[in-house]
């Protein structure tokens, strides 16, 4: 099938219209755009250049956070009790535009109103981040009710997510890197490159506001919605649950990719060495998303995912090995390691996606009420990246001050002043790259060859559903 004949497939796809596709896509690449400039580079920023100390960090980011994790599932009761999820990404698109790039403003005063100025803005953008992404992956749900599409919609839109986390992982480092010397222009480079990043974001994350419609799927008619019915539905949903364990533990691994701006700038004294491997490594990230369509079929959506954590646990396993001493097995080895990750994105959103089928399924076997809560299992699987996220960053702040990390100091006038680091310290940021890098990995993809939502099973699976489907459609229009 050529070029033309996909681009009509996609066109004319009865699940959802270009327009929407595209709303779709272009709301993943300001949000990732945002998570990314947001995630990689705060941790940094706070010790280098606002002066926070680990314990600090790590009281900011536990509390903000498990604010966070609590938001996570009343957001998605929300959206599932009539919640309008179009509403709900255009109230949060401008506090979180807002909060990612003030939070890389250092303002001048002490370390207490630096603390509290870099709280309430981390919190605003955890809530809004969490409102946002919620909310474009439900609606994203109830626009692809059918398998087959799906991965079409899915692997389009992390095409654009893959984008947008590679911009500011591509560019900050460079930028950063023509002012080296310069520690004052250094700060203001992280602002002017934060702002122009949330301008583009804002934009883009606006675009699915005005371009996306939901189609909700066929449900039946419930005179109480109790949580303890979605609790239950989502105890039972067994992809999702594995899927989500997996995302917790996968809180290791991204130790890893935070520490590796320390790594790049501090150990290897080479920032702009970032840009290139991150270049490289999107690169490949990019065909490996090419050929999902190509590799589905062969291999399912777990088995892209658990093999992905495989091939880049082997990655790092072979990184520690060799060391740090030669620049270009150093930088092979981060890009190899990234290969899969675009894929296993699109493929994790396809497994959430079908793991509503499952739960509509499950439900109806267990219960007698087929129960279809995409917000529920949107919030859920949130959450647990919350939580991931959470222990991320409690394990980065705990292993930076292990190894002795400095952060910057403020003097007598309220400006900072650039920590030096130790040898071992610097010898140390490896050990953070590596070991995480090791088991962050290998453990997520074992856990994921437990999901027997798959193969012959999944098919049967499918088959009943429309079964199912056809009955209640036909006692609803007898009632």
């Amino acid at each position: 099938m050529g070029f033309r004949e996909k681009f009509d497939e996609v066109k004319n796809n009865p699940d959802f219209t270009l327009k929407e596709l595209l709303g779709f896509a272009s709301g993943s690449f300001g949000n990732s755009m945002g998570q990314d400039c947001v995630g990689t580079y705060t941790d940094q920023f706070f010790y280098d250049y606002m002066g926070l100390n680990s314990a600090q960090n790590l009281t900011l980011k536990s509390v903000t956070k498990g604010v966070n994790i609590i938001s996570s599932p009343i957001i998605g009761l929300l959206l599932d009790n009539r919640g309008n999820a179009k509403k709900f990404m255009t109230m949060s698109a401008i506090p979180l535009t807002v909060s990612s790039v003030l939070l890389f403003f250092v303002p001048t005063g002490s370390i207490t109103f630096r603390l509290i100025w870099s709280f309430l803005l981390f919190l605003l953008f955890n809530v809004a981040d969490t409102f946002y992404d919620i909310s474009l992956l439900t609606m994203s749900s109830r626009m692809t009710t059918s398998p087959g599409p799906r991965k079409t919609f899915y692997t389009v839109a992390q095409f654009a997510s893959t984008l947008g986390s590679t911009l500011p992982g591509g560019l900050v480092p460079f930028i950063i890197d023509i002012q080296k010397g310069d520690y004052n222009s250094e700060k203001w480079a992280f602002f002017v490159v934060a702002l122009i990043f949330g301008i583009l974001g804002l934009i883009t994350m606006i675009v699915p506001c005005l371009t996306l419609q939901e189609k909700l799927a066929l449900s039946p008619e419930v005179k109480e919605k109790k949580a303890a019915v979605d609790l239950k539905v989502v105890l039972l949903n067994r992809p999702l649950l594995l899927l989500s364990l997996s995302q917790i533990i996968d809180s290791v691994r991204q130790v890893c990719y935070y520490a590796l701006p320390f790594f790049y700038k501090q150990t290897m004294n080479n920032y702009s060495m970032k840009t290139v491997v991150e270049v490289c490594s999107s690169t490949l990230s990019y065909i490996g998303l090419a050929s999902v369509p190509v590799i589905g079929k062969k291999l399912s959506s777990r088995d892209m995912v658990s093999y992905g954590y495989l091939l880049t646990g082997i990655c790092y396993t072979l990184l520690s090995i060799f060391g740090y001493k030669y620049k270009i097995i150093v930088g092979a080895l981060i890009a190899i390691g990234g290969f899969p990750n675009a894929g296993m994105g699109a493929a994790r959103r396809i497994l959430l996606a079908d793991s509503a089928d499952y739960m509509e399924w499950k439900s109806y076997k267990k219960l007698g009420i087929s129960v279809r809560n995409e917000g529920m299992i949107f919030s859920f699987n949130t959450m647990c990246s919350r939580i991931s996220s959470l222990w991320k960053d409690l394990m980065i702040d705990i292993g930076l001050s292990m190894i002795g990390y400095k952060s910057a100091t403020v003097d007598a006038n309220g400006n900072s002043v650039e920590a030096v680091q130790t040898p071992e310290t610097l010898k140390g940021i490896f050990y953070l790259v590596v070991i995480p890098g090791i088991i962050g990995n290998i453990i997520p993809g074992l856990i994921m060859r437990f999901d027997d939502f798959n193969g012959k099973k999944k098919e049967s699976i499918l088959k009943e559903l429309e079964e199912i489907r056809k009955e209640r459609l036909e006692v609803k229009n007898e009632a």
